[in-house]
């Protein structure tokens, strides 16, 4: 193999970062010598440099050299098994408008899993919201996230005179958990409330009870929200 044929499917790795520092270096001397392949890393540079500003920044796995250089290497087996001259009538203007389409398969592919991975940060990146059941009027919302949960509600009734809202854990016992998480609400009746670990919780309960809070359910069940 000529070092030209070596090298000619890393310049879309090359751009993203994903050759090794002894690859890296190698490649670089080769493109000293190698028009082709300059040219090819000038051609794709915009749409490399572009990727950042699609996608949130985030640090990709370290899987994600792997699935893209297997994908490339195996495309490049199977070409290699069909013969030499395979792709000659396809190699130039083809996608992004004149790139070769191997290097510009490894760059695809790699916009992909950017984006993917962009768009599951972004799903993974904010709390879970669940809708709660509130028995006396108002709304509230269980942000989960991270293990933990806050209660944020609007337009809830003040608790009775001399009592306070106590927050309680169903873990599908007899009796909920109690907590130390006391509250009341704002003259607007919005109130939010940091609830201790969710883990091996079923319902989150709000119950109102003396000012001190109680070890077990005195008073009327505000709302609940199921985990």
């Amino acid at each position: 193999m000529s070092e030209h044929e070596r090298w000619r499917d890393a310049s879309g790795a090359y751009l993203l970062g994903a050759l090794d520092d002894a690859e890296r270096a190698a490649y670089e001397a080769h493109l000293v010598a190698c028009a082709e392949c300059r040219e090819e890393v000038d051609e794709l540079r915009p749409a490399a440099e572009a990727l950042p500003m699609a996608s949130p920044p985030m640090l990709p796995p370290p899987a994600l050299k792997d699935r893209i250089m297997a994908v490339v290497e195996g495309e490049a087996e199977l070409l290699q098994a069909t013969g030499p001259e395979s792709d000659r009538p396809h190699r130039r203007r083809s996608w992004f408008g004149g790139l070769s389409w191997r290097p510009a398969l490894a760059l695809g592919l790699a916009a992909l899993a950017i984006g993917f991975l962009g768009s599951q940060a972004l799903q993974s990146g904010g709390p879970e919201k669940i809708t709660a059941q509130v028995q006396s009027g108002g709304q509230a919302t269980l942000e989960v996230q991270d293990g933990q949960g806050r209660l944020v509600a609007s337009h809830l009734p003040d608790p009775p005179n001399g009592r306070v809202y106590q927050v309680w854990l169903d873990k599908g016992g007899k009796t909920p958990e109690p907590t130390n998480v006391l509250f009341t609400t704002s003259n607007d009746g919005s109130a939010t409330a940091d609830v201790p670990s969710l883990d091996g919780v079923k319902r989150v309960m709000v119950t109102d009870e003396p000012s001190g809070g109680s070890r077990t359910p005195t008073g009327k069940l505000l709302l609940t929200a199921s985990v």
